[in-house]
């Protein structure tokens, strides 16, 4: 079906992207602008995105008629963004109503709906709440709407390891110590909550921020964060680890990358521990300062082999300004036998504390903008509206219903001769669904939208003249403030009043005539 511009404007409505006020200030703006080009459909999704009224995600939606408000939120999150799609979870880039940017997580339905796989989420969900270091990825909630189970996180604007690595091949020592040295740092926080990581590799180290354009191609500025830390690669196979030591992330059979493998993760994934996860950080290092893995190989057998078997090449064969006592702590990460090796990243990192430069910055705090105050303040003591706090908590809470997005950057005055605002042809609500909870006030102040609340129709009319009141609009999808404002239409209290003085009459005057038809039925039987 051909939509128009009237038509995406009665989806940015019903779908609570945009308030009636604020999609008749837009629509105001964007006839100023368009002129006689107003009426083009794709001009006129092009230009919201340019002017950030919608993400280009969200146009992509309303220009296949997604009118639903369930295709934009997730509870008090507003989708801005699909980042990307794992085997096991979806993750998207998303805004919560106090402002604050994050990413989301989202499992199929199809693994939710499996109480074991449920089961596990949710306990190593509660596991990745406990993680808060300036070198791990943070995640701050666990929520569920419509079916759909989350998990909310740091959303990280910057580039990975591997992304770096391609494009410049290697890195010099002082780099490359650097990050590994941040890394181990992380990693030694999530030893110290008892769990293994089990897929380190360049794709799962992120360097925040990336370099600005103009400013030299290195890393000096960037801070490590540990990415994939359990949920996305989740095997449902997979069980946990001698006591309170679980496993969190898996790939195949393997539960691991081949260039990073430990030998003894490739022989028993379940038996592994921290040490495991020293000599994978330890295989990225040697790739960081040789440009390679350390046994690169096609055959996936012989590449398993050699992790258990032969000892990697010298670094120096690749860069001979590699300091010698660089190599001898690379030997101790990469032993083949567990007990060879370091017994925690801690250790590890001391070792690589003297190759550090003198002026090295150290590893960022954790962000602490007016968005991300107000946000985990909400978290903290949000406890009403579903969020599961940060701190750990003996139950997971299941988030709230969703709350209306916030509103879009103020526009730009209207222009001088606006054009009356188009009118909204939507088909008839489906009817309601069984009465649910209240929903929990927003912080706006404005109350949430059901989460449960049915699907909207798509519009199949091409848009109507508006009628002679004013604009039309369909009662059923829009809020009470502007029910209130639309033309024609009573106040929600003078309604109610009007209908229970009527009702009042009515009873009032039926048991007047039944009194009368009782007495003379009295008055007949006396005769």
């Amino acid at each position: 079906m051909d939509f128009t511009v009237e038509n995406v404007c009665g989806f940015l409505i019903r779908s609570r992207l945009m308030t009636p006020e604020e999609m008749r200030n837009m629509y105001q703006r964007w006839q100023g602008d368009a002129k006689e080009t107003a009426h083009q459909f794709n001009a006129f999704l092009k230009w919201m995105v340019q002017n950030h009224f919608v993400t280009e995600y969200q146009a992509g939606l309303l220009s296949k008629g997604h009118s639903d408000p369930n295709d934009y939120f997730l509870n008090q999150y507003k989708i801005l963004d699909r980042l990307g799609r794992g085997r096991m979870a979806g993750v998207y880039k998303a805004q919560h109503t106090l402002g604050q940017i994050v990413a989301i997580k989202v499992l199929p339905p199809s693994k939710g709906k499996k109480q074991e796989f449920l089961a596990r989420f949710e306990r190593e969900a509660e596991l990745a709440l406990q993680l808060k270091h300036p070198n791990v990825v943070r995640s701050f909630q666990v929520g569920e709407a419509r079916g759909l189970h989350y998990l909310v996180m740091e959303y990280l604007e910057g580039e990975t390891l591997e992304e770096v690595l391609n494009r410049r091949k290697r890195l010099p020592h002082t780099e490359a110590t650097r990050l590994i040295h941040q890394a181990l740092t992380g990693l030694q926080h999530v030893n110290d909550r008892g769990m293994v990581h089990r897929d380190l590799k360049p794709a799962n180290i992120m360097l925040v921020p990336a370099p600005a354009k103009g400013e030299p191609d290195n890393t000096l500025q960037a801070t490590v964060k540990i990415l994939d830390i359990g949920l996305g690669r989740m095997a449902l196979e997979a069980g946990e680890v001698g006591e309170g030591n679980f496993e969190l992330t898996s790939e195949g059979m393997l539960l691991g990358t081949p260039d990073y493998l430990a030998p003894e993760q490739a022989r028993d994934a379940r038996s592994i521990d921290i040490r495991a996860d020293i000599y994978s950080l330890g295989c990225v290092f040697y790739h960081c300062l040789t440009g390679q893995p350390p046994f690169p190989e096609k055959n996936l057998l012989n590449q398993l082999v050699r992790h258990a078997t032969e000892t990697a090449k010298p670094v120096k064969t690749f860069n001979p300004q590699i300091p010698d006592g660089l190599q001898q702590v690379l030997n101790y990460m990469m032993a083949k036998q567990p007990d060879q090796r370091y017994p925690n990243p801690d250790r590890a990192a001391q070792a690589l504390q003297v190759f550090l430069m003198a002026d090295a910055p150290g590893a960022r705090p954790l962000e602490e903008s007016q968005e991300m105050s107000r946000y985990l303040h909400f978290l903290k003591t949000g406890e009403a509206a579903g969020a599961k706090p940060a701190a750990p908590s003996p139950k997971p809470a299941v988030a709230a219903t969703p709350a209306p997005a916030p509103k879009p950057a103020p526009v730009s005055p209207p222009a001088p001769k606006p054009a009356p605002m188009p009118a909204v042809a939507v088909a008839p609500p489906k009817p309601a669904p069984a009465p649910t909870p209240a929903p929990s006030p927003t912080a706006s102040g404005r109350k949430a939208p059901s989460a449960k609340a049915p699907a909207a129709p798509i519009p199949t009319a091409q848009g109507v003249a508006p009628p002679p009141g004013g604009p039309q609009f369909d009662v059923e999808l829009v809020s009470a403030d502007a029910i209130a404002a639309a033309p024609g239409l009573l106040p929600r209290s003078l309604r109610d009043f009007v209908l229970i003085t009527y009702g009042i009459g009515i009873a009032s005057f039926i048991g007047f005539i039944l009194w009368i038809v009782s007495a003379l039925s009295g008055e007949g039987g006396g005769e």
